[in-house]
């Protein structure tokens, strides 16, 4: 007979809320529930947070499921600085693969620079890419049937990279994950919530609502102060005086 996850996995290419919660056997926060299920309804998704809200888990939970419900696809997974894809994405896909069946488990590789599907490893893969001034070209140069961009840290990316590579994320049928806490009252992050925000599904997680998040809230407030804007921004992910 077919196992349960089998037949969730069959289902979930539209749905990544299905794969997480049935195949990889997570139980998402609810903001995290909702945004999987933007992200299968919509191409260009922009989420502004505070800290410790489990960002950097929805962004692997992604990645696994765009690999294992697709033929060739790519994912260039993209932030201002490798030690942030190195030290943080990298380990949580690998945390998060090691939880998958083991068939699927095995259909998928995760290396030092890569995560490759077994069978087309050079057709099927996400790949890490530092975006900044000196690398705009971070985000052109992939095709294939199927694409997801994944812009970790969105708002501390230079607008040359979005400049550069816009053509590549305006390609038909690719979807454009953007996720980070709002340092910034100006850039192409802060306009997807603003002037841009017809052309993208939008969120905002306030940390207040996410009970994992309450460690680094304390820790933010025993550092600088109850009225600290730090703590103000590190709770609702909101610039302060912006509104």
């Amino acid at each position: 007979m077919t196992a349960r996850w089998q037949r969730s996995w069959l289902k979930s290419k539209d749905n990544p809320l299905i794969f997480v919660r049935d195949v990889l056997g997570a139980t998402p926060e609810p903001w995290q529930a909702e945004a999987l299920q933007a992200v299968g309804r919509h191409d260009r998704v922009s989420i502004r947070s505070g800290h410790g809200v489990g960002k950097t888990t929805f962004e692997a939970w992604l990645i696994l499921w765009f690999l294992l419900t697709r033929q060739n696809c790519k994912i260039p997974v993209a932030a201002n600085s490798q030690d942030q894809l190195r030290d943080t994405i990298w380990p949580e896909i690998a945390k998060w693969h090691r939880q998958l069946p083991e068939a699927l488990k095995a259909m998928i590789d995760v290396q030092a620079e890569r995560i490759v599907v077994v069978q087309d490893p050079e057709g099927a893969f996400a790949v890490r890419r530092t975006a900044s001034k000196d690398n705009p070209e971070a985000l052109q140069g992939f095709h294939a049937e199927q694409l997801l961009f994944l812009i970790d840290e969105a708002s501390g990316i230079d607008d040359i990279v979005f400049e550069v590579g816009m053509g590549a994320l305006s390609t038909p049928g690719a979807k454009v994950v953007m996720a980070g806490n709002p340092t910034r009252t100006s850039g192409f992050f802060y306009d997807t919530h603003h002037s841009l925000r017809h052309r993208w599904h939008t969120m905002h997680v306030n940390c207040l609502n996410v009970p994992r998040a309450q460690g680094h809230i304390e820790d933010i407030k025993a550092k600088y102060g109850e009225n600290s804007n730090a703590l103000s921004c590190a709770r609702t992910g909101r610039v302060p005086h912006i509104g």
